[in-house]
């Protein structure tokens, strides 16, 4: 869960990297990956991203229609698609790069606590130039399992996903200091007393959003009861709080074990 939790708030960094917007960026990265995942795939029609994105659907048109007129996105036999020419820009090659490096980094961890066996002979990085196929599937299955989390995360929140994003971002702060130890040392939910809490600024940071938009959920979250303010070191999410999010968790554990399933019907050899 820790582990998972970890490549998910890198993957929405990298998410943040692709527009500013998160749902304008969710959008991109929806029509993109089903370009990859089916080649020839036609245009969606707003109406089937908004049922893949699980979002209002006139939130999705307005959004749309601010990327067609910047260029990220264009009309197209009725729907909407990313420009071909995107597909082999530096900027397009650069984002698989880190994405395929983000998903190594999981399947490394995962062998690390031993939840799986990924050989070291297919930890190597991408040289220059485009990525092998190895590394395409690796990547491609890492962008669907980056949008499921997100879809997921949007229906536990209710729709909120920022406050999902800040509340997750803090928790996996707390815990930080276990999960990158070498064996991750425990398999339980820390007590309050080891949880590490963790500055508004920092989360601010590493979700690329404005201080006062993650001041203002962290607020929140402390007034709802979600979080705890610890003095001026900052805040942490309760051990009892986050036992009451436990089955997001595990539906979080089977969008992951999804991902080793279409990584090995990929070719990739992952052990169980």
């Amino acid at each position: 869960m820790r582990v998972s939790y970890e490549f998910f708030m890198r993957s929405v960094d990298l998410l943040g990297q692709l527009h500013e917007n998160a749902i304008s960026a969710s959008i991109v990265m929806t029509l993109w990956h089903g370009q990859l995942v089916g080649a020839g795939r036609k245009p969606m029609v707003v109406r089937e991203l908004s049922r893949e994105l699980n979002l209002p659907y006139e939130t999705v048109r307005r959004h749309v229609r601010d990327l067609e007129q910047s260029g990220a996105c264009v009309a197209k036999d009725g729907g909407v698609t990313v420009p071909h020419a995107t597909h082999g820009s530096a900027r397009a090659t650069r984002m698989l790069r880190k994405t395929y490096l983000n998903a190594v980094r999981l399947l490394v961890d995962l062998t690390r606590i031993g939840a799986v066996a990924f050989p070291s002979a297919s930890r190597r990085g991408p040289s220059s130039g485009h990525l092998t196929k190895e590394q395409m599937v690796i990547a491609i299955a890492a962008m669907g399992l980056l949008l499921a989390g997100v879809r997921l995360m949007r229906d536990f929140w209710r729709g909120d996903l920022v406050k999902g994003l800040v509340f997750t971002a803090i928790w996996t702060a707390n815990v930080k200091h276990v999960t990158n130890t070498s064996r991750a040392t425990t398999s339980s939910l820390l007590p309050d007393d080891l949880r590490q809490p963790v500055s508004v600024l920092a989360i601010s940071r590493s979700l690329r959003l404005p201080y006062e938009t993650v001041r203002r959920h962290a607020d929140m979250l402390v007034r709802d009861g979600l979080c705890v303010r610890a003095g001026r070191r900052g805040v942490f999410v309760p051990t009892h709080v986050a036992e009451g999010t436990l089955a997001g968790s595990v539906a979080a554990h089977r969008l992951v074990m999804a991902f080793l399933a279409e990584l090995r019907r990929g070719g990739v050899k992952i052990e169980p």
